[in-house]
């Protein structure tokens, strides 16, 4: 059975690297006591998979990670907050139904909220980098709002290299990044949705 969990990672946690994000999950749901399905081969992992690749240092209010049990678990989402890490907490929890597409698949745009800590305008730079791939920008209090299409095409990362490059920015600590949310476009809201 998989289910598709919606987690935010804030403070320390947002430090945690991608890579060892199925550690986390993992280990958290052992101590849980839920029970994950296992990858056949020489060296069997559990069967999780997370959305598009976040760097390190970056908040994310609403990430997706569907992982495979073996039984139904009503209160998942409970059961995983209990044993996350802190800084990790899981919103919801939705068991899905069979031939739904990957989150690779899934996960066609990312929102984002960015600002610089130096007080410069990057929204130009923010517009030249990802240009075609905006969907929609606003100024938001303070923040650049902004929804792109393609996140593992186009990583924010390669922005703040841009932003430095252009010497809008010196590094990381002159800028806060926050992932809103990753998934699919939805018109209606002007957001993106899981």
């Amino acid at each position: 059975m998989r289910v598709r969990l919606t987690y935010a990672k804030r403070g320390g946690a947002c430090f945690v690297p991608h890579i060892a994000l199925a550690q986390v999950f993992t280990r958290s749901a052992k101590r849980a006591g839920i029970e994950l399905e296992m990858t056949q081969g020489f060296s069997p992992r559990a069967k999780i998979s997370f959305g598009p690749e976040l760097p390190a240092g970056v908040v994310a209010l609403n990430e997706p990670v569907d992982m495979y049990t073996h039984k139904h678990y009503p209160e998942i989402a409970d059961m995983m907050n209990a044993s996350l890490p802190e800084g990790f907490t899981v919103s919801e929890a939705e068991y899905l139904p069979e031939g739904l597409p990957n989150l690779g698949k899934y996960c066609t745009n990312a929102e984002y909220l960015l600002r610089s800590t130096n007080g410069h305008d990057i929204t130009p730079s923010a517009k030249t980098f990802w240009h075609d791939s905006i969907i929609t920008h606003e100024n938001v209090e303070g923040w650049l709002r902004v929804i792109i299409s393609e996140p593992s095409q186009n990583p924010v990362g390669g922005l703040v290299r841009n932003l430095v490059a252009e010497n809008v920015i010196s590094g990381w600590h002159e800028v806060n990044i926050v992932r809103v949310s990753v998934g699919i476009y939805d018109n209606v809201s002007r957001s993106v949705k899981i």
